[in-house]
């Protein structure tokens, strides 16, 4: 019988933040503030990927997300996900505060992230880095639900995993869901076994959340989208009232 679970660190993914910015080149909204005001609200980790396209973050946003007051005296961790290009791991090497790197496969025609590591992904690249980075930024590879990808990232020396759960989201309401979650739980028994941290991400949301933490058990569990959404339609609410005001004003 599995432990219960313990409560996990949320994180929060502002890349759609930074997308909202980057699609009318301003500084509007600000990545700063939204995490200034994440963590205000009790959120103790941000995720930002940067990508060689900069298709939503750039590398100077994860320089000034680092320097932060709230990233700097560790009231929040920053984590920044990408792939194992040499850019990106400089980058981390010279920022001090970046929490964690996660790596994940890189592929330009997918808009977001389809898979995890594999047996024929560059595991000399991930070996390297883990090592490089030992002591000041932690290795998590995002990874499917598999034994064999769990091994993998152990055995390059990585300190956590992050399951991939795209299966679980996208069967959520069919009985496929049962089925990802015993993958996930499986999978998250695996890592534990070697030492690992298991954290869980992919397109999760609010009614995602109990089934999966009760059968895996993370120590994170990563939202982005559909937090994002969410707070859109929140926001419509708050804001409307001030501008209808601002508009009636002669």
């Amino acid at each position: 019988m599995r432990a219960a679970a313990s409560t996990p660190v949320l994180r929060v993914g502002l890349n759609k933040v930074a997308l909202l910015r980057s699609s009318r080149g301003s500084a509007v909204p600000d990545l700063g503030e939204a995490a200034r005001v994440l963590v205000d609200g009790g959120c103790r980790a941000l995720l930002v990927h940067q990508w060689p396209d900069h298709r939503h973050v750039k590398p100077e946003d994860v320089s000034a997300l680092a320097r932060l007051d709230v990233i700097r005296d560790e009231r929040a961790s920053l984590h920044v996900g990408g792939d194992l290009r040499e850019d990106l791991g400089a980058l981390l090497e010279r920022t001090p505060g970046v929490g964690c790197w996660v790596v994940t496969p890189f592929e330009a025609q997918h808009l977001t992230t389809q898979r995890g590591w594999r047996a024929e992904d560059d595991q000399a690249r991930l070996v390297h880095w883990a090592r490089s980075l030992q002591g000041r930024t932690r290795i998590c590879v995002f990874v499917d639900p598999e034994p064999e990808a769990v091994d993998l990232v152990a055995r390059a020396g990585a300190a956590a995993v992050e399951l991939n759960c795209r299966a679980y989201v996208e069967g959520f309401e069919t009985p496929a869901r049962e089925r990802a979650l015993e993958a996930l739980a499986l999978a998250a028994d695996r890592a534990r076994q070697l030492g690992l941290e298991v954290n869980a991400a992919h397109d999760l949301d609010r009614r995602h959340l109990p089934p999966l933490i009760r059968a895996v058990r993370p120590t994170l569990v990563s939202v982005g989208h559909a937090f994002v959404a969410a707070a859109v339609i929140a926001g419509l609410r708050e804001v409307l009232p001030g501008f209808l005001q601002a508009a009636s004003e002669e």
